[in-house]
């Protein structure tokens, strides 16, 4: 993720401005005051607040409301933070307080506090940091943004607090987190397993109450297997009576099945009378309808006389109307295949002229392309440059590392040597032995000094034989990236030469299909033609055909109407000889239901007279029914008395079984709660003692690893900087920098201010490097404020050619050195006039730049910038 857009509002000495950032590196140029620093402390209070940074001292003089806004892109997703800030007076005092604060993802906006806004940026960021908003970000000043005369502060920082930083950057500080929480859960643990015992205690009257209740819920089981017995008796003898009284209610029922029977008889028998008299009416009405019914057949008949004639007349219209229409659809095709040709004779017309003009841009993109191909051709490198070596630059530098490493070795050698050397003279040149420190003659100790001398000389030679060697390493890496460079550019040539080719190759296949699409055009044109003059006489034969048509529909028409009338009499006729049917069936039918409706009264009666006889004798069953059932409610009540006995009983031994099932609940709790004590006493001695001293070991390797690899980059930023191999730099386990000078390890604050200011910008490129190594920092933009400061002319140089080596995607650097423009990608100038700055790309202003580049396509690799001479020189620079 890299900064893309940076908009300002009333922000110290800007009125209004805005800049896009692209990848590379951005050098914001402009004289001292001018506004340049003011940019970066916009993005710095965008992003984590005014904790570092107060409003008052951003917002610009006379301003009521100032704003920032500050876009960052990654391959996926364009983010915007947003602050606005206005002036209000509160008590007498004049304060600033915030007016809105947002952030938007491609666009979707969100209103958030300021509490909630920096934990949305330390998210989005990517590393660990204090969410409030009142909190220093030590992160952010030491890894990201190097605020100006603020690049030695890291320097004079306390070890420890230096260290907790680091530690906070690297992400490290969570492993320690997890042990002191893994301490605190050991705490609660213990406490908990201390908890489950008391409540086990309180679980012990558990064991007594299951043993009461066992034994009464016995005694009661016996006393309900008595009362089941007693119930069981009781029920046999009612199912006796009751067999009596089912029998004689089964009786009951059949006499009251005849009672309804006999009313349903009579009812039926009344039925039968009405009927009888319907069915009368309807023989007279049915009679008088057969009469209707003959009367209009023989009307219809004689209508219906000429059907016959009229039907083959209408076949005759018929067959010469299909013939007409036959005729008409032959010629059909024929028009059809007329208005085609000339649809595609009008097509082909249409073709013709863009075709032709196609053939000509085709063959002026043929033109242009081989042109291009032959251009491309005669420059650039024509074969492949040779390499130096076959060790890549990583190879080289890995191998250089051990040669300095060595260097210095033996270097710590040679100061040893000459001590020794120097100890020995002095003490030979007192007269007094080096060994028991009596006085000797000098004389006899020469073989001794030439000895020492001997191992003097050995060590000096080693330690120039190292450094001939380093010099050597140094000079092959500088040739192979000179030859990357040149492989670089000869791959490009040749990617392009091919692009040239392939290019023409497709020009010269579009033009062929041009021409040939120009051919087929014009022999569609010719077809279509032929096509035309031969169905040309198909129109008048339509018109002749279509009106003789005319002719024979309107003869089909009138015999049509004519068949239809004669048609219509004959249904008619049919339809009332099928009605003189139906009525003579209708009247068969009446007169079989009379016949049918005097059986069926007949046989009712008989039954009538048969149920009033079954009635009269079931009379004497009803008082025996009424005895038999007062015996059987006597005997249902003394049953249920016995059952309420049985209910009574059950709820007493439920009530047991109950508390015999609670007791043995609370037994099984008591067990479960000493075996959870058991359990979380076994996971909190695991807690405080193999996982506590695991992740311990875990955030030490971790961290020795990270401060292995910081001093590797701090070693080799270094000397890069400084390019004096006498001049070493090292950090501690503690990520304290030290310098090693002639052997001797001198500390931060004993070292020259450029020594200072490149000892520090090496930390601060160390830890980015780390950081982002890690993967914790998602931001790919560094900061730098006037980071020269105190460089001399050749370390500007030096630290253009570091930026290059350390290829980071997006560096963002203010200066007021014009020299540094050689080692930037873009320019951003900062002119202030009349008090107000002005942001400007060569002559336009920042506002007016061209949009922003897809962060997504691949960037091109830099080569190493290179300083001209001339700018190096000293120049007057207005308050300094």
């Amino acid at each position: 993720m890299q900064l893309r857009h940076v908009r300002v509002r009333n922000i110290r000495s800007y009125e209004a401005g805005a800049v896009d950032f692209a990848p590379g590196t951005t050098l914001i140029a402009g004289d001292v005051g001018a506004g340049k620093t003011s940019l970066l402390y916009a993005i710095e209070m965008a992003l984590f607040g005014t904790s570092e940074v107060d409003a008052a001292f951003l917002v610009r003089h006379g301003g009521t409301h100032a704003e920032v806004s500050v876009s960052f892109e990654d391959a996926e997703h364009r983010y915007e933070v947003v602050r606005r800030f206005r002036r209000v007076h509160r008590k007498g005092r004049e304060a600033f307080e915030p007016e809105g604060i947002s952030f938007s993802t491609d666009g979707a906006k969100t209103e958030y506090s300021a509490t909630e806004l920096r934990q949305r940026v330390i998210e989005l960021l990517g590393f660990p940091d204090n969410p409030s908003p009142t909190a220093h970000s030590d992160l952010w000043r030491w890894a990201v943004y190097v605020p100006q005369e603020r690049m030695r502060d890291i320097l004079a920082a306390k070890p420890q607090e230096r260290l907790e930083t680091v530690r906070k950057a690297l992400g490290v500080e969570r492993y320690r987190i997890a042990a002191e929480n893994a301490q605190d859960v050991v705490t609660d643990l213990r406490r908990t397993a201390t908890s489950w015992r008391s409540e086990a205690e309180l679980l012990r009257h558990f064991d007594e109450e299951f043993a009461t209740a066992s034994q009464e819920a016995d005694s009661l089981r016996a006393e309900r297997v008595a009362i089941e017995a007693a119930i069981a008796d009781a029920e046999a003898r009612a199912r006796s009576v009751a067999a009596e009284v089912d029998a004689l209610e089964a009786a009951a029922r059949e006499t009251e099945a005849d009672r309804r029977e006999l009313e349903s008889v009579e009812r039926d028998l009344g039925a039968d009378a009405r009927s009888e008299a319907e069915l009368e009416r309807r023989r007279g009405q049915l009679e008088r309808t057969l009469a209707q019914r003959e009367d209009d057949a023989r009307a219809a008949d004689r209508e219906a006389a000429p059907e016959e004639e009229g039907r083959r007349e209408l076949e005759r219209a018929e067959a010469d109307r299909a013939a007409r229409r036959a005729e008409l659809e032959a010629i059909s095709v024929e028009l059809r295949a007329l208005e085609a040709a000339r649809a595609d004779r009008a097509s082909a017309e249409r073709r013709l002229a863009p075709s032709a003009e196609t053939v000509v841009l085709r063959e002026k993109d043929v033109e242009s392309a081989t042109a291009l191909t032959r251009r491309l051709a005669e420059s650039g490198p024509s074969h492949e440059p040779p390499a130096p070596t076959p060790d890549s630059v990583e190879v080289i530098d890995r191998r250089l590392d051990a040669l300095r490493a060595h260097a210095q070795s033996t270097l710590a050698e040679l100061a040893r040597s000459q001590a020794a050397e120097h100890d020995f003279e002095e003490l030979l040149d007192a007269g007094v032995c080096p060994r028991c420190g009596q006085s000797v003659e000098t004389a006899s100790f020469e073989p001794h000094r030439r000895e020492i001398a001997g191992a003097t000389a050995q060590a000096d030679a080693a330690h120039a034989a190292a450094v001939r060697e380093v010099h050597e390493a140094e000079e092959a890496r500088r040739a192979r990236e000179r030859y990357d460079r040149a492989f670089d550019r000869w791959q490009q040539v040749e990617r392009e030469r091919a692009a040239a080719r392939a290019a023409r190759s497709a020009a010269i296949q579009r033009l062929e299909e041009a021409v040939a699409e120009r051919a087929r055009a014009q022999q569609a044109f010719d077809d279509a033609g032929a096509r035309l003059e031969h169905l040309s006489g198909a129109e008048p034969r339509e018109r002749a055909v279509r009106e003789s048509a005319g002719a024979a529909e309107t003869r089909r028409d009138r015999a049509a109407a004519e068949w239809e009338a004669a048609r219509r009499a004959a249904d008619r006729a049919r339809l009332a000889r099928e009605a003189i049917l139906a009525v003579r069936g209708e009247l068969e039918r009446v007169a079989s239901d009379r016949a049918a409706g005097l059986a069926r009264t007949e046989a009712r009666r008989r039954r009538q007279a048969e149920l009033r006889t079954r009635l009269t004798a079931a009379e004497p069953d009803a008082e025996r029914l009424r005895a038999a059932q007062a015996r059987r409610t006597e005997l249902t009540a003394r049953s249920e008395e016995q059952h309420r006995a049985l209910v009574r009983t059950d709820t007493r031994l439920d009530g047991a079984v109950r508390r015999v099932n609670a007791s043995e609940r609370g037994r099984a709790e008591r067990a479960r709660r000493i075996a959870e004590a058991i359990d979380l006493e076994a996971k909190a001695a695991w807690l405080h003692g193999p996982f506590r001293l695991a992740v311990l070991a875990m955030e030490q390797k971790l961290l020795r690893h990270a401060q292995a690899a910081f001093d590797r980059h701090l070693t080799r930023y270094f000397a890069t900087l400084i390019d004096d191999p006498a001049l070493i730099a090292r950090a501690d386990a503690a990520f304290t920098p030290s310098v090693s000078i002639e052997g001797e390890w001198t500390p931060a604050e004993a070292l020259s201010g450029g020594e200072r200011t490149s000892l520090a910008l090496a930390f601060r490129l160390a830890l980015a490097q780390v950081v982002r190594a890690l993967g914790s920092l998602r931001l790919d933009t560094i900061l730098l404020d006037e980071p020269t400061d105190g460089f001399s002319p050749e370390q500007v140089v030096r630290m253009g050619e570091l930026l290059n080596e350390l290829a980071l995607p997006q560096v963002i650097l203010v200066s007021h050195e014009d020299a540094l423009a050689g080692i930037a990608d873009h320019v951003v100038r900062v002119v202030k006039v009349d008090g107000a700055s002005t942001l400007r790309v060569g002559d336009r202003p920042a506002t007016d730049l061209p949009p922003e580049p897809d962060a997504t396509a691949p960037r091109p690799r830099r080569g190493r910038a290179r300083l001209r001479k001339d700018v190096l020189e000293p120049r007057e620079v207005p308050g300094r």
